[in-house]
């Protein structure tokens, strides 16, 4: 599957992709680079040409990291998307690992008692670091993500409460979890068919 978001910040547009895959980021990169198709050799043109990004050239950082995941056992299909991105805190990489542990894995029950009550059925975190410093990666999947998150923002239940209480120590103090995401625009779903402009 893959997903594709644009998201408006103060810094520019960006563009965020989800994907799920049975390849690590870097083996999904090398086989891209390594093709002999014709729509792969244009994808990588295309990427570098419209965000600087030039896959063939050695990384500029660390690849990608999962450091929180869940999904609802109860759920057997997929359902509507949603991703977004933020800047982290300098240095606070390893603060957010330790987060991501003890929201994902020690504190799993509430947590999965939190995103259910919000009609989530997938959430993934990914640490993303690169020249211009650490971003973190949300990607929320459930009936309405975008009003999951409204919810999210509003909800006063003590987890949630807890939750974004812990993300402001690791976010500039701008980002106000007690607010939804501006809009994010799903510019592309491969798990179910392709958008068309």
């Amino acid at each position: 599957m893959e997903r594709v978001y644009l998201q408006p910040t103060p810094m520019g547009s960006i563009i965020i992709s989800y994907l799920e895959a049975e390849r690590s980021f870097a083996e999904g990169v090398q086989g891209l680079v390594n093709s002999d198709l014709e729509v792969d050799r244009r994808f990588l043109e295309m990427v570098a040409e419209i965000h600087g990004v030039d896959f063939r050239q050695p990384p500029q950082g660390e690849p990608p990291e999962t450091i929180g995941e869940w999904a609802d056992p109860q759920v057997t299909g997929r359902r509507r998307g949603l991703a977004f991105i933020a800047p982290a805190l300098p240095g606070k990489k390893e603060a957010g690992r330790a987060f991501c542990r003890e929201a994902f894995v020690e504190r799993q029950g509430e947590f999965a008692e939190s995103r259910r009550a919000l009609g989530v059925n997938v959430e993934v975190v990914t640490l993303n670091s690169n020249p211009m410093g650490d971003f973190v990666c949300v990607y929320v999947e459930g009936n309405d993500p975008v009003e999951a998150n409204r919810r999210f923002a509003a909800s006063t239940r003590p987890f949630d409460v807890w939750f974004k209480d812990r993300l402001k120590g690791l976010f500039p103090p701008e980002i106000d979890f007690n607010r939804p995401v501006p809009p994010v625009e799903q510019i592309w779903d491969y798990s179910t068919e392709p958008v068309t402009t």
